[in-house]
């Protein structure tokens, strides 16, 4: 019977290794970002529209705004016109 060769067991080079950390760092950053610390959902009394805010609550950033603000105040001009029209 042959004697089997041993298994070569290779280690990974410092390019794979990089590159296996970038990949972890860009999943977390979007594990992160998909999921905020804070989600709040307020009325929007002017624009009678409810506005959705996501916050990064360590950072105190806001990461997302739907809808945006020059959507709210196009809402606003449109209720104000409305508001006119009806004699409010």
């Amino acid at each position: 019977m042959p004697a089997r060769a041993p298994a070569l067991v290779s280690e990974p080079s410092p390019a794979a290794e990089a590159a296996e950390r970038r990949m972890a760092e860009h999943a977390a950053m979007l594990r992160a970002e998909a999921m905020p610390d804070k989600a709040e959902v307020r009325l929007d009394a002017e624009a009678q529209r409810f506005v959705h805010t996501l916050t990064d609550t360590s950072t105190a950033e806001m990461l997302r705004k739907y809808p945006s603000e020059a959507q709210l105040a196009y809402s606003r001009a449109v209720m104000a016109y409305l508001r006119t029209l009806s004699g409010e």
